[in-house]
């Protein structure tokens, strides 16, 4: 399938898709999760309008502590309280009251009543020396109500209006008086507006007395008395503290058949702040837009599918220049560049594509020479894509033929690698993979194209990227199969016996000695024999010394097959051979050995030498660790001193080392 095409399709479903999608859901779906949102938001808003309404009493509440504090003031005050109604502070307090007027245009009317209820300072100089109508209310707000009253219904046509009230202290700081400020719910009430939302959503500000109004213009209504409004009473009564409410300062949620509500407390006065939402209503006024949605949603599928169908031509049409560049350039041609002579954005495209290219083939060519000219295999695996790059020289070393070139398919999971290295191979390719370990170095025995196994050097280096997560592995395989085998073949003929390959007698004491210490430390019982070969020399003297190796290989291959597991065997020299035998359970298992090696050694073998069969016979000495001897040296002497018993008491048996056999260091 072309690119335009899928393209195309992939158009058509990122923009017809969608507008189905949103077909098929719109009367469910679409309408639930618009609601949800709008009652998210109003959520929101409510939330930020009641820090609104707080934050404008605040300031109300600043302005009059400001002005109750004022020290001529609180003279004035504590003057009239004393019966003295005359002096600088009458006017002092009158310009101040005044002045606050003037800064507050909310600010309906400001008196001050002293502790009997009377006016002692008013902007309506008739009430002055009258008992006001309000003293006793103001008196419970001020003691009660933290300062802010109840909302008062508008006066005539105007708007509804609350009281500030805040005590002035005397300059002993003993109450004097209280100041009244008439506060309209003008700008309190521009806060409750409400937008976006219809008639299907309202704002409630609930006062002091659990009576709500909804804008500056409506007179306070009972919630109890209103049947749509009467379930905001026990849904939130927790955020109205006239039900009972405690200052909750986050916002609480309720649902009561189609409504849902939301509100909060306005922290600086007893008032609560509710939203409530008219899902129901919410949900048919949605419903009765989507309507008109479809009809739209059917046009817009048509221009999206021709849209997509232009577009995907139009825009396809560099691609596939640069496709055939970059397929050129594949074929060998080095010199195909795309057309630069354009000065749109392909333009640009086109000559960093060119440069790029310049660079790839300049790259390539360093690459593919420094590879060519190294026999070691190169290998990068790209640990974020999961593909892997191997040098073609791995294919001219190694059976091994990956299907991918996908890192799980590689030589790195799937290469036949020796049973005794498997483990490791795998260990530590996992240990490069893990936090912490950037080098991979180590030696393993891999499968070759001959069918054989030869030993390779592995290395690794892992790289990140910038947030430290690893990147890519970069290393190489390197062959030392030759001087791997030269070092082991080394290292055979200095421990080993040439013809016998078991310990020759240097290895076999140092080895001895190894097993003697951790005989110690495990308390095992633990046994060496010295085995000694009957009239050896008949088989050099009367059939050749070709024949004589052929009896020394049967006798090693005996020793190596009963010590399998249980121990190891040497050649001390001519016909004389040892067996170490670890963690024994009884004295008696090693005589039973013994018994077998004599017995196996008694039914001989062919040889091919001769054409003859030879019946072999020796003389065994059997000693103990730490019981006749010390060290590898005591053993050694107490085991062929048992062995000399036997060859003196008839040969082709086997004798268990005294106390007497055992010489002192």
């Amino acid at each position: 399938m072309k690119i335009r095409v899928k393209l195309a399709i992939a158009i058509i479903a990122l923009s017809v898709v969608p507008l189905i999608l949103i077909y098929t859901l719109s009367h469910s779906v679409i309408s639930s999760v618009i609601i949800d949102f709008q009652f998210a938001s109003l959520k929101s808003i409510n939330s930020d309008k009641s820090l609104f309404i707080n934050e404008t009493i605040a300031n109300y509440i600043s302005d009059i502590k400001a002005f109750t504090g004022d020290e001529r003031v609180r003279e004035f005050a504590h003057n009239c309280s004393r019966g003295d109604f005359s002096g600088e502070t009458v006017e002092y307090t009158a310009e101040k009251m005044s002045g606050l007027m003037k800064k507050r245009p909310e600010f309906g009317d400001i008196f001050i009543l002293d502790n009997g209820g009377i006016v002692i300072a008013a902007m309506d100089t008739s009430l002055m020396g009258t008992v006001h109508k309000e003293a006793e209310a103001m008196q419970n707000v001020a003691k009660n109500n933290g300062g802010i009253s109840k909302i008062y219904p508008p006066k005539a046509a105007g708007e509804s209006f609350f009281y500030i009230v805040r005590r002035i202290y005397s300059p002993d700081n003993k109450p004097e008086a209280l100041v009244c400020v008439e506060v309209s719910m003008s700008k309190i009430g521009e806060i409750l507006s409400l937008k976006d939302y219809g008639s299907y959503a309202q704002l409630l500000l609930i006062d002091s007395e659990g009576k709500y109004v909804m804008n500056s213009m409506s007179a306070p209504r009972s919630l109890e008395l209103i049947a749509e409004f009467k379930w905001v009473k026990d849904a939130l009564a927790e955020i109205i503290p006239y039900y009972g409410g405690s200052a909750v300062t986050e916002t609480v949620t309720a649902k009561h058949k189609n409504y849902e509500a939301c509100g909060k407390v306005v922290a600086a006065s007893d008032w609560s702040l509710v939203s409530v939402y008219n899902r129901a209503g919410a949900k048919s006024a949605i419903d009765k837009k989507l309507v008109n949605v479809k009809v739209y949603l059917f046009m817009l599928m048509g221009v999206a599918i021709a849209a997509a169908i232009v577009l995907s031509i139009r825009h396809t049409h560099p691609i596939s220049r640069i496709i055939r560049v970059i397929s050129n350039l594949n074929h060998g041609e080095r010199d195909a560049r795309l057309d630069v002579a354009a000065n749109d954005e392909f333009g640009e495209i086109s000559r960093a594509f060119n440069k790029m290219f310049d660079e790839m083939v300049e790259n390539d060519q360093r690459y593919k020479t420094i590879i060519s000219m190294m026999d070691h295999v190169i290998y990068e695996a790209n640990l974020k894509t999961g593909k892997i790059f191997v040098s073609n020289n791995f294919n001219q070393k190694f059976a091994f033929r990956a299907q991918t070139d996908d890192i799980s398919e590689s030589f790195l999971y799937k290469m036949k690698v020796h049973k005794d290295d498997a483990k490791r191979f795998s260990d530590d390719f996992e240990k490069l993979m893990e936090q912490g370990n950037e080098k991979w170095d180590g030696e393993y025995r891999l499968k070759n194209i001959y069918g054989d196994f030869s030993w390779v050097r592995i290395k690794g280096k892992k790289f990140t990227d910038k947030d430290g997560k690893p990147d890519k592995v970069i290393g190489m395989l390197m062959d030392i199969d030759r001087e791997k085998k030269s070092t082991m073949n080394l290292m055979q003929k200095a421990n080993y016996d040439a013809l016998t390959q078991l310990y020759n007698r240097a290895s076999f004491l140092r080895t001895l000695d190894d097993e003697m210490q951790l005989s110690v430390s495990r308390r095992s019982l633990d046994a060496l024999m010295f085995i000694d070969l009957d009239d050896f020399k008949h088989f050099n003297d009367e059939f050749g010394h070709k024949c004589g190796d052929e009896v020394l290989k049967f006798v090693a291959d005996t020793i190596k097959e009963l010590t399998f597991d249980r121990g190891f065997g040497g050649r001390l020299g001519g016909d004389e051979f040892v067996m170490c035998l670890t963690c024994l359970k009884l004295i008696e298992d090693s005589g039973n050995i013994a018994k077998d090696l004599i017995a196996i050694l008694n039914e001989g073998f062919e040889s091919e030498s001769t054409g003859n069969h030879f019946n072999i016979h020796c003389s065994v000495g059997i000693a103990f660790f730490r019981e006749n001897g010390g060290n590898s040296k005591e053993l050694l002497e107490a085991a062929d001193t048992a062995m000399y018993k036997i060859k003196k008491s008839g040969k082709s048996n086997f004798a268990y080392a005294s106390a007497s056999d055992t010489k002192a260091e």
